[in-house]
């Protein structure tokens, strides 16, 4: 691995405490040859309300924006390492999103920038121990839910914990995605900071995507496994979209799909709408929901797209 020289740009995933992914961002330095690298950070945002807080918009505003410039501040700081271990400062980019998901964050920026390399931690450096695996759930998230096409490199202290194989083969997952998906457990509820043992926010917000706490990982990959075994032979042969494809709300062609907690899929304006209303149920079953978060259903998105270039009238 030391000999490889890879051309691609290497995302490494930091936190805002430079000590806390400092170990991480050397091991890619020493180990990958690193021609041009990508810091990749996720920024949560202080969950504040004047009612909550004591405090007035203004003051609220100003201390939101103080943890924002300390965020890129830790960023510049991880750029002088790389700096200093002989990367041009040219071919150090930065990448930063504001989220209430680590996890989701992350998936989010890897779809977006189509990144075939990570790097990111695997547990946080004191829970590190000899023949570990993967304890981060921000960890087993992303690799749960990343495109197979990226290869990852879990680290912890500064020692490679496990790898995830990029495949473009989307009916066989690595190994270790497989295995990560056979032992994630259901996540509790709680607001993640820093903590590697509680979990991501289940906080609601309207413009964000927010990370599902409650359908379990199994759940989700059921539903996008149903719709990408309907879809492949469907949209092929008909000009007549996928009845997957059709959110069950607004009867149209989804162009946001997320799962609910009922393990069905909806357009996310819809069902957005739907919850904003005050309704407790599901639109499909009637049954009440435990909760009004959602996740996006990346598989299914990838599909419609597919379909709707290929049937563009």
């Amino acid at each position: 691995m030391g000999e490889t020289l890879y051309s691609d740009a290497i995302y490494v995933a930091v936190g805002q405490d430079v000590r806390e992914s400092k170990l991480t961002l050397s091991w890619t330095l020493k180990n990958l040859h690193v021609k041009k690298l990508c810091l990749l950070h996720v920024h949560l945002p202080l969950s504040l309300t004047t009612s909550s807080s004591g405090l007035n918009e203004s003051e609220i505003n100003a201390i939101q924006e103080s943890e924002l410039r300390t965020s890129y501040e830790s960023l510049h700081k991880y750029r002088d390492t790389c700096t200093n271990k002989g990367v041009k400062e040219e071919d150090v980019d930065i990448s930063m999103i504001s989220g209430f998901s680590v996890g989701e964050g992350i998936v989010e920026l890897i779809y977006e920038n189509n990144i075939k390399m990570l790097v990111m931690g695997a547990a946080a450096d004191p829970h590190y121990s000899r023949g570990m695996s993967i304890t981060s759930r921000k960890a087993e998230y992303v690799s749960q839910h990343a495109p197979h096409c990226c290869k990852m490199w879990f680290i912890c202290k500064g020692k490679l914990i496990k790898t995830r194989e990029g495949s473009f083969d989307f009916g066989n997952p690595s190994d270790s995605y497989s295995e990560l998906y056979g032992s994630a457990q259901k996540p509790s509820k709680g607001i993640r900071r820093d903590d590697e043992h509680e979990t991501e926010s289940s906080k609601a917000h309207p413009e964000r995507i927010i990370l599902e706490t409650e359908v379990s990982p199994k759940k989700v990959r059921k539903e996008t496994d149903k719709t990408r075994n309907s879809g492949s032979s469907e949209a092929d042969s008909s000009p007549c979209p996928p009845q997957d494809f059709i959110c069950p709300i607004n009867l149209e062609i989804m162009r946001d799909p997320h799962v609910a907690a009922d393990g069905f899929t909806y357009d996310a304006e819809p069902i957005r709408t739907w919850l904003k209303g005050g309704n407790q149920t599901s639109p499909i079953t009637g049954a009440r929901l435990s909760h009004h978060n959602l996740t996006p259903n990346y598989t299914l998105r990838s599909l419609i797209n597919d379909w709707l270039q290929k049937h563009p009238t």
